[in-house]
């Protein structure tokens, strides 16, 4: 047992191979820590580091809230588009945000009342008004 304490971190940290896979997870647990949850937009660049990810891996709606978090709703809006011509239809949300942040109230509201479940919508408006000051989610009320 303890030969295996011992070689597991060897495994982890003592390879000469980069780890693409582990410097984006590592990405996203620190984008996910420092950024969603405490609010620090100065390690935003970590999220934008993902999004580009998940964006050429074609996974747009996840790519659209990482582009939220990484403070490029524009990007958002594209990854989102993206998303619902795939069916994604809970992409509605980060587009909604995303024309939100960007002052575009008539389409926000638009796309935020095509959501058919609002299910992590208070948790995401949480995060993003410590991202963004004048994100008011009442507007899209």
């Amino acid at each position: 047992m303890k030969k295996l304490l011992f070689i597991v971190p060897l495994l982890l940290f003592g390879s000469d191979k980069v780890c693409t896979k582990c410097s984006l997870n590592k990405a996203q647990m620190k984008c996910e820590y420092y950024v969603a949850l405490k609010g620090d937009a100065s390690k935003a660049f970590l999220c934008d580091q993902y999004a580009d990810y998940l964006d050429k891996t074609k996974v747009y709606g996840r790519a659209a809230w990482y582009y939220l978090l990484a403070k490029k709703p524009e990007k958002a809006i594209e990854a989102a588009n993206n998303a619902l011509k795939l069916g994604e239809s809970y992409a509605n949300e980060y587009l909604a945000e995303a024309y939100l942040i960007l002052g575009q109230k008539r389409k926000a509201t638009e796309h935020f009342n095509k959501l058919k479940t609002r299910f992590f919508s208070d948790k995401n408006f949480k995060t993003l008004q410590k991202l963004y000051p004048n994100f008011d989610p009442k507007e899209l009320q």
